[in-house]
């Protein structure tokens, strides 16, 4: 298992090798903003391989399941992983069809565009549509943008390069163990200050939220936390985390004047 520090360092060497004369603070957008939808891609393999067995399978195998049960029960499966997920990715937008092109020598540009499209039209309708809302959307990553490159040639391949930064890292796995969120937070951090601010800008620091997190976990009578400018949900997360390993209270987090039960 890769550590929490190797990610770190082969993000940001690969950020400062890629990202050229572009501001810090706009390019994080496509680096934080591919890396999620990376995840978003392991994850609808990683609840679907939970649905057909539970014996180990390559990655590869599990695309060729995936592809086949869309095209034979799509709208079942779309809705099964809509109301355990909140979203699905389809097998021809995963970040791994994109990964498969790049190596086949067939990637287009064009192709991650309507991926990021369609991920925002199948949550529109959603209940879960104001948690994703705008994340992928052309003002926030602009796929056309001269400043990823002159021409498409130019864009094309420094795409290319960007997505293969998260080609071996599986961001489920990641997530679990926290490692996944010290990246987040360590590029955030990076970005901020090579724009000329302060991190605690962006979100609340880690050590700043494991303080708070104490505090409540350690005060009797509180039942709910709420974070009326929560961001990633870290905060929230962090004191559901250290009340577990604290204490036997059960808390309402609310998040954005949604309410999220964690027992």
């Amino acid at each position: 298992m890769i550590t929490s520090d190797e990610i770190k360092s082969r993000l940001w060497d690969g950020a400062n090798e890629l990202r050229g004369s572009m501001d810090a603070s706009r390019y994080k957008d496509y680096m934080l903003g591919l890396m999620f939808y990376k995840f978003l891609s392991d994850k609808t393999l990683s609840s679907f391989k939970m649905m057909i067995t539970r014996d180990e399978i390559t990655q590869s195998e599990l695309i060729a399941n995936y592809h086949k049960s869309m095209a034979e029960r799509g709208p079942q499966l779309e809705s099964i992983l809509q109301n355990t997920l909140g979203y699905y990715v389809l097998p021809e937008h995963l970040y791994q069809t994109w990964i498969e092109d790049i190596n086949k020598g067939n990637f287009e540009v064009q192709k991650v565009i309507d991926s990021l499209n369609h991920f925002e039209r199948s949550i529109a309708n959603s209940k879960d549509a104001d948690d994703f809302k705008n994340l992928f959307s052309n003002s926030t990553l602009d796929l056309t943008d001269t400043a990823l490159g002159s021409n498409l040639h130019e864009r094309s391949k420094n795409i290319k390069a960007l997505i293969l930064l998260f080609a071996d890292l599986d961001m489920v796995a990641l997530q679990k163990g926290d490692v996944l969120g010290d990246a987040y937070e360590y590029l955030i951090g990076k970005f901020a200050m090579e724009a000329g601010k302060k991190a605690g800008e962006f979100y609340t620091p880690r050590q700043v939220s494991e303080v708070m997190a104490q505090i409540v976990a350690k005060t009797p009578n509180i039942r709910s936390i709420y974070d009326p400018t929560v961001g990633s949900g870290s905060l929230l997360l962090t004191v559901k985390k250290t009340s577990n390993q604290t204490s036997a209270t059960k808390f309402d987090l609310l998040r954005s004047r949604k309410k999220y039960r964690y027992l």
